[in-house]
């Protein structure tokens, strides 16, 4: 439980999987979606991003404790479009996870968008990309409305 000092903190859940028990194998199921298509480094910032667009401690936490990538890198998503930590594909990647997971009056994702992404990314790797999305929106209402907490893994929060 490193980094957590109020002990009183307890999800709102207590577990899950215990109440739903089909949870386990879609959780199982989603987390395959990369197989090695795209670096896990991209694919902890994207989560860092989307947990900081939804203000989840968890999801920040999480990626934090369990990513490879370097601190400076980390410390920066939230301000990606002008730092020089992040390649021109990884911008275009984390525009893709903004856009995807933040409300907007006109299209989410613009021509010039996804144009942007075809530069750095074949066919394969974006329709991974999108799974990976797809796979971080599977777990947004766990972490919302469960509110697990932030920094315990859930095998150690969620008990059987």
């Amino acid at each position: 439980m490193r980094g957590i000092t109020d002990m009183t903190l307890k999800s709102r859940f207590a577990n899950p999987a215990a109440d739903l028990p089909q949870i386990g194998e879609v959780a199982a199921a989603v987390n395959k979606v990369n197989d090695g298509v795209l670096p896990k480094t991209l694919c902890d910032l994207l989560g860092l991003r989307v947990g900081q667009l939804l203000g989840s401690s968890y999801f920040t936490a999480r990626i934090i404790r369990d990513s490879e990538d370097t601190p400076e890198r980390l410390g920066a998503v939230a301000t990606w479009r002008d730092s020089p930590y992040f390649t021109d594909a990884e911008k275009a990647a984390l525009a893709l996870a903004e856009a995807v997971h933040t409300p907007s009056a006109g299209p989410r994702v613009s021509d010039e968008l996804y144009d942007e992404a075809t530069k750095h990314y074949s066919e394969k790797e974006l329709v991974v990309l999108t799974a990976v999305l797809g796979q971080i929106g599977f777990f947004i209402p766990l972490a919302l409305i469960g509110r697990p907490i932030p920094g315990v893994a859930p095998q150690e929060q969620w008990k059987n």
